[in-house]
């Protein structure tokens, strides 16, 4: 990336004419894209930076500079061609985060990291977290970047009510993979126990934009609205995880049916059933029982 950057600075002082950087741009991006048999996070984003950098010798010079004469500026337009390139090119979303998953979900390249990781899921698994935690800190100090090192030492602090230390090894997980699952889901669990139920909810929130299928981020999303008193997006968002419970046949359909049943008994209590009927309404949920 930052070779990338590099070469699209130089590019600046070549003469441009025609459409808006961005929209060209994205254009080529898919056209790259397209090329590509097994599209992942690395190739993707080399398609975003090579395409920009074309680009940049086709369109106006002094706008163009303004745009990309600082980190913040550069950051921007690549994340606005990315959003482009998402709404105008077929990109399979779950395909290109599978293969992410599968490249950060894994043991680490470093042997001594990951037998030391090893060990450290032997102690977990015995409940000897203070262990693990050693464990896990010898499989970071030979890769920093192991990922399920960071997401399981995190996991150990939180057994041991450290719940900090967590938070800072979730974030670090975060940094390396921000699409996690088990640290977007963990962390704001570790949140909810603090009873920072805002900054929970704001976690839950990326759970579900990167994993809209994942019933256990609304669920969550929607206890933090509800601890929040905010029952109207509480509703909501466990209708949506109770959806996601029935047809997947999970035991804890119970839970998202009774969650319900607490939201209605709080709305009650505020005087308005009505917006729990017109939320259950929209979401063709059956009130007969309430």
């Amino acid at each position: 990336m930052k070779k990338a950057i590099s070469l699209i600075i130089v590019f600046v002082s070549f003469n441009f004419y025609g459409q808006t950087l961005e929209q060209k741009a994205a254009e080529k991006a898919c056209e790259c894209v397209k090329k590509i048999r097994t599209l992942n996070d690395e190739n993707y984003i080399e398609c975003i930076s090579k395409s920009l950098t074309e680009s940049l010798i086709e369109t106006d010079r002094k706008e163009n500079f303004k745009k990309i004469s600082t980190v913040d500026g550069m950051k921007n337009t690549l994340s606005e061609v990315d959003s482009i390139v998402k709404l105008i090119c077929s990109i399979d979303q779950n395909a290109l985060l599978e293969e992410k998953t599968k490249l950060y979900y894994r043991y680490s390249e470093n042997l001594n990291a990951t037998n030391s990781y090893k060990i450290g899921k032997d102690f977990m698994d015995a409940e000897n977290y203070k262990l693990a935690i050693e464990a896990f800190q010898l499989a970071l100090k030979n890769d920093s970047n192991f990922v399920l090192a960071l997401d399981d030492i995190a996991m150990s602090y939180r057994k041991i009510d450290q719940y900090e230390e967590a938070i800072q090894f979730y974030q670090k997980s975060l940094d390396i993979f921000p699409e996690g699952d088990f640290a977007l889901m963990n962390i704001a669990v570790v949140y909810n126990l603090k009873h920072d139920y805002k900054t929970s909810g704001e976690y839950y929130k990326k759970l579900i934009k990167f994993h809209p299928n994942y019933a256990e981020g609304y669920y969550g999303l929607g206890r933090s609205f509800a601890f929040l008193e905010d029952y109207e997006n509480a509703l909501t968002n466990i209708i949506k995880a109770h959806k996601i419970y029935v047809k997947e046949g999970s035991q804890y359909t119970k839970d998202s049916q009774q969650m319900i049943q607490i939201i209605f008994n709080e709305m009650k209590k505020g005087e308005k059933e009505k917006d729990f009927y017109r939320i259950a309404k929209e979401n063709d949920v059956n009130t007969n029982h309430f």
